[in-house]
């Protein structure tokens, strides 16, 4: 069985007409989805939740973020199961940025401003940003990640998402971060410009000694998932079949991020000899460092008694790619149109998984039903 996994890249400003038509060439499998059960006994309420994060989080679909992706983001999905209102900050149509086969001028103004929404997630970020990224204030921002548009948004102008966190006073927190880290490094055939192990070890730490800090009494990390299973890193072999590389890529087991293919034609397609080709062995090289960052997740947390929720069980069981793709779906039900992050489908799943985990960690009687 194939494994999927998305994280939380944005990809503003990409070619995604020209990414769609490579639909036809992408097969997956499916797999059952496991319920879970409520706890019994006293419950613990549920209250004073908030989530950080990177785009996933923030409700990021299709190349974009709305205020219709950003109410079905699984925090607020979360909330709905616990019957708690967890607003978000609901940016104007048509999006910041509009979403794919979107028309508009970005628009990141809030429907409601002044809205504080416990969901602080901000698109693009790194496990250093959620320590110190502002609108204003970022340590060598990568123009495809860093927005400071979304920042000023999400968290006010001056604010990191540590600080907009513990202003809120929360009891309860999940933290999914670290998968921009090593994302779009893999997706530009570069593992070796992902965030140092060492370096993400440390800021981790930081971060989760801080929310402990700062009253977090419920806390969830979440792990990386296997980058190099997003639809969004293709084949070579497939890529040959539309006429997008050259003859140096026969027989190659070479892979390529959307990020690169966009700018590829049949007048000029892309050399498997090129620096933004992902080998076989950088493709291993990714999966070992999401392997050693997760493992520095689960020793941080073990250190500190806090649980975490692994994504990759939710992930297998998402259905995979259809055989026969469609124009609406072209990486099918679990991946929105940019190949990278979730489809609101995917969302309510991780709402339901992790209402079923928080029950049994906390007692909570967060709703498990479909």
């Amino acid at each position: 069985m194939k494994r999927l996994s998305f994280s939380g890249l944005a990809f503003s400003g990409l070619a995604f007409p020209a990414l769609l038509s490579l639909s036809v060439l992408l097969l997956g499998s499916c797999a059952p989805f496991r319920a879970g059960q409520d706890t019994t006994g006293p419950a613990t309420p549920f209250t004073r939740y908030v989530a950080l994060g990177d785009s996933i989080t923030a409700g990021f679909q299709s190349g974009g973020l709305t205020a219709a992706s950003q109410r079905a983001a699984y925090p607020t999905l979360l909330g709905e199961r616990g019957g708690l209102d967890v607003p978000m900050p609901e940016v104007n149509d048509p999006g910041c940025p509009p979403p794919v086969g979107v028309a508009g001028t970005k628009n990141c103004t809030l429907r409601q401003p002044g809205v504080v929404s416990p969901v602080v997630a901000v698109p693009g970020a790194k496990v250093g940003d959620v320590l110190s990224s502002t609108d204003t204030a970022v340590t060598d921002p990568d123009p495809q990640l860093y927005d400071a548009a979304l920042y000023r948004a999400i968290l006010g102008p001056g604010t990191t998402q540590l600080e907009a966190a513990l202003a809120r006073r929360p009891l309860f927190a999940t933290v999914w971060i670290g998968n921009n880290d090593v994302l779009l490094p893999t997706l530009r055939g570069r593992p070796d410009q992902a965030t140092p192990l060492d370096r993400f070890r440390t800021d981790y730490a930081a971060m989760v000694d801080r929310l402990r800090a700062g009253g977090v009494r419920y806390l969830v990390l979440m792990t990386v998932p296997d980058v190099t299973r997003v639809p969004a890193l293709i084949p070579a072999r497939l890529l040959r079949l539309r006429g997008l590389v050259d003859a140096s890529c026969q027989g190659q087991e070479v892979y390529f991020g959307t990020v690169v293919i966009g700018r590829a034609t049949q007048a000029s397609p892309l050399s498997c000899s090129a620096p933004e080709a992902l080998t076989a062995a950088e493709y291993a090289g990714s999966q070992r460092i999401v392997e050693g960052y997760n493992a520095a997740i689960r020793e941080i947390a073990a250190a500190r008694n806090v649980p975490v929720f692994d994504v990759t069980p939710v992930l297998d069981a998402l259905p995979g790619r259809p055989l026969l793709p469609s124009a609406a779906q072209p990486f099918g039900p679990s991946f929105s149109l940019d190949g990278v992050h979730p489809s609101t489908l995917s969302h309510r799943r991780f709402a339901q998984e992790l209402a079923v985990f928080m029950n049994a960690q906390f007692g909570t009687r967060l709703n498990t039903r479909p």
